[in-house]
């Protein structure tokens, strides 16, 4: 296959500890999602033997069972089995075995070449008060084909080791065996196999035996005949098989709940709509609690227009109660995220800044729009009348002594014509009045109809809350943006991982019609 499971496992793995790393995946949800162990046991070797497992509860048999299955004191049974750490391997002394971890492990020859395909593992109690027994029972299960989970009629509903049946069911072939049946009852046996159903199995294989007492109608020769027929090559393919698709199966169900971690694009959508609901609100509020302290700030300005520096490190609009207000809507939002199943660490972190940086922001703004309102006060039509009237300040005096000189020039030149006075008293009068007005009136206009500093700098303000108000509601709208195009690419890359998962698992599974395999795995692992 082009694509495998140990890369698919791989890929998945990278992406969960990238979600991690970037506060997608909190480290909880990156153990969960590591919980289910996905070890494949090596198969390279052409031919191996089978590896057949005795698990169950303390006092049930399972050593017996290997001895008697031996035919010799094989493994330490009753009183005699030390309660810690201790696995005993039996197996055909030609036979090699795989890469199995061994250290500390008993192990135990025969020459039985009938059971040549066969090596056998009895595992520590399950349900011992030692705590090491299940980590070393959990650390063998990879490497298990079939396992024989060994009861009795008094601790068939045993706790601990029913839990790992419902954990472990669909990775393995098993047989089951009731143990001591000299002492049970056909009742224990038929609700024994009630639990088995509820565990996934159609139709399991129950075999009653006895190893402390012989008994004629004991299922042992049945159950050793089953084995038997078992232990080849072609079970081991089927078998090996069937553990990858189980594999890519469980693999399937933590991308599921991975993609499910990472929350609903629809609620992204409504995080947009409540924070810019929640904003206007609280946008209102602060302008309204800043709005006595303008005129104050506005008349500071003015008084040092000239040397702005000394009070634009004294704007003092953001304190401590516009700081509660805006970080709580900002905490209302991540409440909302959470109440809509979106992750809000990313969110939360890219909060952090915005909120420690929100006095500088609308500070910074403020400044801006009065340096720049004291520098162009007033409205532009405003200033545009005030261009006007200055330039009328020099073009009117200007006409006006131009059509002074023209006057004086033409009477100059009809005196001479006439012989008659070419200036008088009222000329000169009316002259010097048209002259001084015509400064005068544009003059008047600029010096009483500039605009108040005072206002200019009270507009700046305003002006400038607005804008750094506004600012800081694009930064959390831009926020928001960035994490639906962050949570797009995640489940982008989880759906992806998903497509190639189906590319792994075949369609279908066929046995043998006269093998009990498929009456030894747990029906919804398995693949028809």
């Amino acid at each position: 296959m082009a694509y495998d499971y140990s890369d698919l496992l791989n890929d998945s793995q990278d992406w969960a500890k990238k979600a991690n790393q970037q506060d997608w995946l909190t480290a909880q949800q990156l153990a969960s999602l590591d919980s289910d162990d996905m070890t494949q046991f090596a198969q390279e070797m052409p031919s191996r033997p089978m590896l057949i497992a005795f698990m169950g509860g303390t006092g049930v048999g399972k050593s017996s069972l290997l001895n008697r299955l031996a035919g010799r004191a094989i493994a330490k049974a009753g009183i005699a089995r030390p309660t810690s750490r201790e696995v005993t391997v039996y197996y055909h002394r030609d036979v090699t075995l795989p890469d199995l971890p061994l250290r500390g492990v008993s192990i135990s020859h025969h020459d039985d070449d009938s059971q040549k395909m066969m090596v056998w593992i009895d595992m520590p109690d399950f349900d011992s008060t030692d705590v090491q027994n299940k980590a070393l029972v959990l650390q063998w299960m990879p490497y298990i084909d079939m396992l024989i989970y060994v009861v009795s009629p008094e601790r068939y509903r045993d706790e601990k080791a029913w839990q790992l049946l419902i954990s472990q069911g669909a990775r393995h072939a098993w047989l089951f065996v009731l143990n001591q049946w000299d002492v049970g009852q056909q009742v224990q046996a038929e609700d024994f196999e009630h639990q088995l159903h509820l565990a996934g199995f159609d139709a399991p294989l129950i075999f009653k035996t006895s190893c402390t007492q012989v008994l004629v109608d004991d299922d042992f020769a049945s159950l050793t005949q089953t084995i038997g027929s078992l232990a080849t090559q072609k079970t081991l393919e089927q078998l090996a098989y069937h553990g990858r698709q189980v594999r890519v199966q469980a693999l399937q169900k933590q991308l599921q709940v991975g993609l499910s971690y990472l929350g609903e694009p629809v609620a992204v959508q409504k995080l947009h709509t409540h924070w810019q609901k929640h904003w206007k609100l609280t946008a209102k509020q602060l302008q309204q609690g800043f709005a006595w302290r303008l005129p104050l700030l506005a008349e500071q300005f003015a008084t040092h227009a000239s040397d702005l520096r000394i009070v634009s490190s004294d704007i003092l609009l953001w304190d401590g109660w516009a700081q509660t207000r805006f970080d709580d809507v900002l905490n209302e939002t991540l409440l909302y995220a959470q109440r809509q199943h979106l992750p809000i660490l990313p969110l939360d972190k890219s909060m952090s800044s915005i909120r420690a940086n929100a006095k500088k922001a609308l500070h910074h703004a403020v400044e801006l729009e009065t340096r720049q309102s004291l520098a162009k006060r007033g409205t532009w039509l405003h200033r545009g009348l005030l261009k006007l009237v200055g330039l009328a300040e020099i073009v009117l005096p200007l006409g006006a002594m131009s059509w002074v000189g023209v006057q004086v020039f033409n009477g100059y030149y009809e005196s001479n014509q006439t012989h008659l006075h070419y200036l008088s008293v009222d000329f000169a009068v009316h002259s010097v009045l048209v002259c001084t007005l015509s400064w005068v009136i544009p003059f008047f206009i600029l010096k009483k109809c500039q605009p108040s500093l005072e206002k200019s700098a009270l507009r700046g303000l305003n002006k400038g809350v607005a804008h750094g108000l506004e600012a800081l509601n694009q930064d959390v709208l831009a926020l928001i943006s960035q994490f639906e195009l962050d949570q797009q690419q995640h489940k982008h890359q989880v759906n992806e991982l998903l497509k190639a998962s189906e590319s792994i698992i075949s369609p279908h599974l066929t046995f043998d019609p006269e093998s009990p395999l498929e009456r030894m795995l747990v029906s919804e692992g398995r693949i028809k």
